[in-house]
């Protein structure tokens, strides 16, 4: 399914999209497509692969070539006999250069580039699996405000006929008029559930387009869970090779080592081999001319900097303590949240199948009160306190599978699968 882009005002029941029937998954991959953050860290990851292109470059040979050409009047004032006269001046020199040592100056440089080609890709991969979360969160809010609002519909069209028949028993002296307050109050109560069911439905909506362009119009019931991890111990072994934020740190860390390398390097020579070639016309007097030829070795050594490099030294040293200290703070994250992920997946589920039975116990319930207050047995709050707690569970069991989806995508985003 083709992802839309759209620029509107959400309104729940008047969106002008094609209804096509949407899975889970074809969400999540109209996301992957959609989604301007992973484009942005594709874009970035690029940028750092070519990075190291330019690395390398540092140590292979450069060429360079310069001239100028230029109009005047050289007048020699008689020195050996020249007269004035009107030149071209014009010289051109052509330069080739091999670095044949640079202190390390050029493998800290590829390091440090393929190390941050490393982190961006990390980031990359991290963007993802936070698009893959916030998708099937998004997902599991359609779902779930949308039951939400036909459930609230349903529970004021059952309040408004219980408020009707309270009153027709009032009218017929059947009845107190408590049962006709009590009535009212309980529609008003679900009349303003419903109206926010839709607000946050509306909600729902605007995230789920956002989020992957698609419109959110019959998507499918939230299928069950993917494969993940069947003990903690696994997860966390999962998750301390492959998390993406984890690899990201780790990747800064071995950049900031080698940019520390680097800048040890500047307090060494550099060596190059060059050749140059030049040719020079009507530059002295008129009718100069000069070629020349040059091959040999070229070095530079800066002996004094002013405190410059040693300061860079002591910078680049601490940029790598801070990023060592990052990636131990990374790998407690990463255990704590993988350990609270685990858990929530189990609990998730728990609470889902707790909801359900809940939710059908109380269905239960209503409809056996209703009886009962049909016949006399129990009176009209019995009623009105039964279709409340029906629909409060029923909404309870379809918010326990949004979070039991949820919950299994953040643990596969932690582990990095």
């Amino acid at each position: 399914m083709k992802p839309r882009q759209w620029v509107f005002t959400f309104l729940l029941t008047s969106i002008a999209l094609p209804a096509q029937a949407t899975t889970l998954e074809e969400a999540i991959a109209a996301s992957m497509r959609h989604a301007p953050e992973i484009e942005a860290a594709r874009a970035d990851a690029d940028a750092a692969d070519a990075r190291i292109r330019e690395a390398r470059g540092q140590g292979l040979p450069s060429a360079m070539l310069s001239g100028s050409i230029g109009y005047g009047r050289l007048d020699p004032q008689g020195y050996f006999g020249l007269p004035a006269a009107n030149v071209t001046p014009r010289a051109a020199q052509l330069t080739i250069e091999q670095p044949l040592f640079m202190g390390g100056r050029v493998s800290a440089g590829i390091a440090q580039a393929k190390a941050g080609s490393e982190a961006a890709h990390a980031g990359e991969d991290l963007t993802r699996s936070q698009i893959v979360v916030a998708t099937v969160q998004a997902y599991g809010d359609v779902l779930t405000t949308h039951r939400m609002v036909s459930l609230y519909e349903q529970m004021t069209q059952q309040m408004e006929e219980i408020q009707r028949q309270a009153r027709l028993r009032y009218k017929a002296g059947e009845s107190p008029s408590t049962d006709v307050a009590q009535a009212a109050a309980r529609l008003a109560e679900a009349q303003a559930a419903l109206e926010a069911a839709r607000g946050v439905a509306v909600s729902a909506n605007a995230r789920f387009t956002n989020l992957t362009g698609l419109a959110p119009r019959d998507l499918q019931p939230l299928p069950a869970n993917p494969p993940l991890p069947g003990s903690l111990d696994e997860a966390l072994d999962i998750a301390r090779r492959n998390n993406p934020a984890l690899a990201q740190a780790e990747a800064v860390l071995e950049a900031a080592r080698a940019a520390a390398r680097g800048a040890r390097a500047e307090r060494l020579p550099t060596v190059g081999a060059f050749a140059e070639g030049s040719t020079i016309r009507d530059q002295f007097f008129p009718d100069y001319r000069a070629d020349g030829a040059t091959a040999g070795v070229r070095a530079r050594w800066q002996l004094f900097s002013g405190g410059r490099v040693s300061a860079k030294i002591t910078e680049s040293d601490s940029t790598v303590r801070a990023a060592d200290a990052r990636v131990r703070a990374a790998r407690s994250a990463v255990d704590e949240q993988t350990i609270s992920a685990f858990q929530g997946v189990r609990s998730a589920m728990l609470v889902e199948t707790a909801a359900g039975q809940q939710a059908l116990a109380a269905a239960q319930a209503r409809d056996s009160v209703r009886h009962e207050v049909r016949v006399g047995m129990k009176p009209q709050l019995d009623l009105l306190n039964a279709e409340r707690e029906a629909t409060a569970a029923a909404v309870s069991e379809v918010r326990a599978q949004g979070d039991r989806i949820a919950a299994a995508f953040r643990l596969l985003a932690l582990i990095g699968r």
